[in-house]
């Protein structure tokens, strides 16, 4: 459960306005949803939505699927929305039942999320229902699943997870035991399939905007004391002015220790600090952990394993049991290096396949470190430290570096909101143009590089936010280095405000060719490419009107020019771009076969797209 803190305390006004800002700055970002900015209640899904599964904004609109009856007028029968995601090693299908209440005021039935969870277990885990009687949304999700699975992806497993979301209060600490109990009903199909279900209420989402996780329950796990207090190491620092950690423990515990805390949270709720989560059984890190502990020589896994670093905010050793393991009680816990591992440990106790091999006699070194949650800077060191990649995601590393800051200076004086990190919100009352860095980066690099292929997938899109690079090409300018004079820090904002115009604009038209995502067709998955292509055709209309407000002072009055400018463009091209779109991808398939997704996320077919327009561009200049 991602939500597992018991709470009956209402959201406070403060909290809900929080809430609000949020949700409204999502609508600010995407004109093209049509969604006011203070419709809270279609807003709510997306927002949830988002804070769940951390999409970009352009991947939740696509990949979001609204079902509800009144919206849609779908038959689907508790089932609001879902979302298929593909990952390297599995298909995730996402299942969404949400609740919104205008006042924010009711809570999470246990009656209704067992309704929810059952139904969703015996159609999409079990299979019951699918014959000519299944539910419109039913059908479409199978189909929908049935159309990733093809060729090699058809032996990949498909992951269920189910979401039951309310803009009221948490559960109870009553509630509990029953809990416990639905738990325990689907322990198997979670712990052989991936099954798992979660509840969100609005703290868990203001935790998420405020703090970016939700707490982690008070546990406790065991140390080993064998041998009294050479065991373990246990350094008490105590408050300090050096900044450092309050307290170190380090020491063995048995690995079903961890495994039972990965089985307590499903949705990686201890590992939001890690650098990354679970990549599967399949690599070779993981593959070797797998193979030693359930070998015959599981006993050797602590001594050969690198272990886990864990942080609390509070960390308590207690009397040693009759058993002789000294109890260690931690508070809002997260595991910031050890995630392979202990997921690699789930795999081999749970996997049909493994688990009879699995002896659990292994153990596994732990250090624990006690931290003020004030102290950042250590924290992010330690986490650096602790492992070889950012422990966040790149992208919010990235936010206070001078050149955001300085990005950030220079929209505002043209009366662009440029959101640089998580949680900034605009003036009140503005009507400001808006748009995030990292909107702001992948339009740019459609418009200005030709990039689309690469922009659909989730994975290198955040490469591009590793310090280095490809952010430095497209953010360099705003703090140059001495002699580097061939785009100014005004020119690379009017060239990033201008990319997030077109992309923009272009959203808007491609949603308004269709009613429903059906109709729109592999258009809703072509934004970059319709982008880049516009920009291919208007390459030196663009240059030129960058150069001229580039020349004056700024002002709200060339962001209003600008968009009138962009949106010239994008009128005049988009029709003849969607013509060169649909012709090259009709053809790209019938040579190669394989599915439109597939050849959206092609380099050899965003390489045929590009020719084909720059082909059309000679000839028209011939003429």
């Amino acid at each position: 459960m991602a939500a597992n803190t018991y709470s009956k305390t209402p959201v406070t006004p403060a909290q809900i306005d929080v809430l609000k800002e949020r949700m409204s700055l999502l609508a600010d970002r995407n004109p093209s949803w049509n969604i006011a900015r203070a419709d809270w209640r279609r807003l709510w899904p997306y927002f949830a939505a988002q804070k769940i599964t951390y999409l970009y904004d352009d991947e939740l609109w696509e990949n979001f699927i609204p079902t509800d009856f009144k919206e849609t007028g779908k038959a689907e029968e508790l089932l609001d929305a879902y979302m298929i995601l593909d990952e390297d090693n599995e298909i995730q299908l996402k299942l969404f039942q949400f609740k919104f209440s205008d006042e924010w005021k009711g809570g999470i039935s246990t009656k209704e999320l067992y309704a929810f969870v059952d139904r969703m277990n015996r159609v999409f885990l079990k299979t019951d229902l699918q014959d000519e009687q299944t539910l419109t949304a039913y059908r479409e999700i199978q189909q929908a699943l049935d159309a990733r699975r093809t060729g090699r992806r058809r032996q990949l497993r498909v992951r269920v997870q189910c979401y039951f979301v309310t803009n009221g209060q948490s559960l109870s600490q009553s509630d509990a035991p029953k809990l416990d109990q639905l738990r325990d009903t689907y322990a198997h199909d979670r712990q052989s399939h991936g099954f798992t279900f979660e509840t969100y209420s609005s703290q868990d989402f203001h935790h998420l905007c405020v703090h970016g996780r939700i707490p982690v329950q008070e546990e406790t796990i065991d140390l080993n004391n064998d041998m009294g207090e050479r065991s373990f190491m246990h350094q008490n620092i105590g408050e300090n002015p050096n900044g450092m950690p309050i307290q170190v423990m380090v020491g063995f515990v048995n690995v079903n220790q961890l495994i039972r805390l990965v089985d307590r949270y499903s949705n990686n709720e201890l590992f939001e600090k890690n650098v990354r989560f679970f990549l599967g059984s399949g690599k070779e890190v993981n593959r070797s952990i797998i193979a030693t502990v359930t070998s015959q020589q599981s006993s050797w896994f602590g001594f050969m394993n690198n272990g886990v670093s864990i942080v609390a905010d509070k960390a308590e050793l207690l009397p040693p049991s009759s058993g002789g393991r000294m109890k260690l009680r931690i508070t809002n816990m997260q595991i910031i290096n050890g995630c392979q591992t202990v997921n690699a440990l789930y795999h081999a106790k749970y996997d049909p396949d493994l688990k009879d091999l699995f002896q659990g006699n292994s153990n596994v070194l732990v250090r624990v470190y006690q931290v003020d949650p004030d102290n950042s800077a250590f924290l992010n060191a330690l986490i650096i430290a602790t492992n070889s990649q950012n422990a966040i995601r790149p992208e919010d590393l990235l936010a206070t570096d001078p050149r955001q800051t300085k990005a950030q200076e220079l929209f505002s004086n043209y009366g662009i909101f440029y959101q640089r990190k998580e949680g900034e919100t605009p003036p009140s009352g503005s009507q400001m143009v808006s748009f995030s860095k990292e909107q702001a980066a992948l339009a740019w690099l459609a418009v200005f590089k030709g990039y689309t292929s690469r922009l659909r997938n989730s994975s290198s899109k955040r490469e591009i936010f590793r310090d280095g690079g490809e952010y430095d090409e497209i953010f360099g300018p705003f703090v140059p280095d001495e002699g580097e004079t061939s785009v100014t820090p005004v020119q690379r904002a009017l060239e990033l405000a201008a990319s997030c115009l077109i992309f923009q604009m272009v959203s808007q038209k491609v949603d308004a060719t269709g009613a429903s995502r059906r109709e729109r067709g592999p258009l809703r998955k072509a934004t970059y490419f319709l982008s880049s292509g516009i920009a291919i055709m208007e390459k030196q209309t663009l240059e030129t009107l960058i150069q001229k407000h580039s020349s004056v002072e700024p002002g709200s009055n060339i962001r209003e020019q600008m968009k009138r400018d962009c949106q010239r463009l994008v009128d005049a091209r988009f029709d003849q771009m969607v013509r060169y779109f649909t012709d090259a991808l009709h053809v790209y398939l019938k040579d190669n076969g394989g599915t439109e997704d597939a050849a959206l996320k092609n380099s050899r077919f965003a390489e045929e797209f590009s020719k084909s327009v720059e082909h059309a561009e000679f000839f028209r200049d011939l003429v």
